[in-house]
């Protein structure tokens, strides 16, 4: 085959498995903070392990960098994958689907449009093996250790709130939104985590973008009273992103007013990121909430909002169109 017509059924694959998962590309403003999309996908492809089809955590911090998590960070760097028309998303997905009955772990699932507890959990790490030195851990939901604080902690509220969008409660959404603006003091969210180590999380930034556009999405006007953290989260992302390899740092300090990144760049931020910003998972969530649907958490699958190719039709037709292909040779 030629590479031209190996580059052609690439491409194709690649629509296909987008439409199936029934995502989009945008273009947000994110722009104006000179944000590199091009240099996100190739950070993360850069992370790609081929032997075990996954991607793993980390570039240089220890053990993460010789660390793969099927969840959060494959399950979240499939559709991130996917969002920047990457072929590798199918081979990720793939894995994830036929080896981990698609990577779910009950928290970050809320991200993709799937139902979680209405109880967070602790993490337990389940150990899968190892692969050429990398070891994979699958994060799970820890059922004897409750968080009971869980409304001191910025990314639980937005998995919260994401949560009750999903539910049709724009109210209770709007609720969570207001207690998260409440922990941000000007330079991030500043919340139990970061009370203890006096270091922000980038990825909080990015979830707050996330839940910002699901709201507006769903009719609610009381986001717009806090553009002001909308745009320094922008602004603070796009500071995090390397300038060389493309990844989001994971971690920054505020000194004397100004903020310093600092921690290694990594597959989980670095997908949250993509997902907040170029994504249109927060739309089609915050529309549930506006048209009044509810989700039923017995469905599931590569994807459990609308579907603009069904799945299965997706794969009949590339089996069809690489059939067509094959006898071009």
């Amino acid at each position: 085959m030629s590479g031209l017509r190996i580059s052609i059924l690439s491409v194709l694959l690649v629509f296909i498995i987008i439409g199936s998962l029934g995502i989009t590309s945008l273009v947000p403003s994110s722009n104006a903070y000179n944000l590199d999309k091009a240099m996100l996908r190739y950070f993360l492809e850069s992370q790609y392990v081929e032997d075990a089809g996954l991607l793993r955590a980390a570039t240089i911090a220890e053990p993460d960098n010789a660390t793969i998590y099927v969840a959060n960070d494959n399950l979240l760097a499939s559709r991130a994958l996917a969002v920047l028309g990457s072929p590798l998303a199918t081979k990720v997905l793939t894995t994830l689907n036929n080896n981990f009955s698609g990577g779910w772990n009950g928290k970050v699932d809320v991200l993709l449009g799937k139902d979680i507890p209405d109880t967070f959990y602790g993490p337990k790490y389940e150990v899968i093996g190892i692969i050429n030195g990398y070891t994979i851990l699958y994060e799970k939901n820890d059922e004897s250790v409750t968080i009971k604080d869980w409304y001191n902690y910025a990314d639980l509220l937005v998995y919260h709130a994401l949560d009750r969008l999903l539910w049709g409660s724009r109210p209770e959404a709007e609720k969570s939104f207001l207690n998260l603006t409440k922990l941000w003091d000007g330079y991030g969210f500043n919340d139990t985590v970061t009370k203890n180590t006096s270091v922000y999380a980038v990825y909080k930034c990015a979830l707050f973008i996330y839940l910002y556009r699901a709201l507006e999405a769903a009719g609610s006007n009381i986001i717009y009273d806090y553009k002001d953290i909308y745009e320094k989260c922008l602004e603070i992302i796009s500071k995090a992103q390397d300038p060389v390899k493309g990844g989001i740092h994971t971690d920054y300090r505020v000194v004397d007013g100004e903020i310093i990144i600092q921690g290694d760049m990594n597959t989980e931020t670095t997908s949250i990121v993509v997902l907040a910003l170029y994504s249109n998972y927060p739309e089609i969530i915050g529309m549930k909430a506006r048209t009044g649907q509810t989700l039923n958490p017995a469905i599931y699958g590569y994807e459990v909002l609308t579907i603009t190719i069904p799945y299965s039709f997706a794969i009949m037709f590339l089996a069809f169109f690489t059939r067509i292909v094959m006898k071009l040779m």
